[in-house]
């Protein structure tokens, strides 16, 4: 019993010691205007060769219709342009879409808004109250729950960088 499970965890552990390229997902990115990239959606560990032919894969436009790229989808499109083996390291990553300045576009006191909260590589959205008036590219105060935050106005978001 126990050499039946010991050749199971050597199987199964296998793929992981082989494999060409390994995929580390974040857990979301904002788009520009450029069409995604792997570089711009992962790390990507592997040789020189392989890891730049990986970045350089283009994210089709049709999979970021539910604003999620998972797991199953990169995989697909792995499949599709590269020859060696890999491991993805995470779920899936959310892709919010960048956001440009418009001319009029406020809030006002009292209004509910999103707020972007963003520390390193991950971002958290919530729910906030504004506690003034303000227009794009302007500081203003949010209250989420009992905690207050500043950030600054971009169509009727907030972005909080902590």
């Amino acid at each position: 019993m126990i050499k039946l499970l010991l050749s199971i965890c050597l199987i199964l552990s296998g793929n992981t010691l082989y494999a060409g390229v390994q995929i580390y997902l974040y857990s979301s990115v904002n788009k520009s205007e450029e069409k995604l990239k792997i570089k711009d959606i992962a790390r990507v560990d592997g040789s020189d060769e392989e890891r730049s032919l990986c970045e350089e894969i283009e994210i089709d436009d049709a999979i970021l219709m539910d604003t999620y790229i998972d797991r199953r989808e990169l995989s697909l499109l792995l499949r599709e342009k590269l020859n060696n083996s890999f491991i993805i390291y995470g779920s899936s990553v959310k892709v919010y879409e960048a956001v440009s300045l418009q001319e009029g576009a406020f809030i006002k006191n009292g209004e509910r808004v999103k707020v972007l909260v963003k520390r390193k590589n991950i971002t958290i959205e919530l729910t906030g109250v504004a506690k003034k008036d303000a227009a794009n590219g302007e500081h203003v105060i949010i209250r989420c729950g009992k905690k207050e935050l500043s950030g600054i106005v971009n169509n009727k978001t907030v972005m909080c960088e902590l």
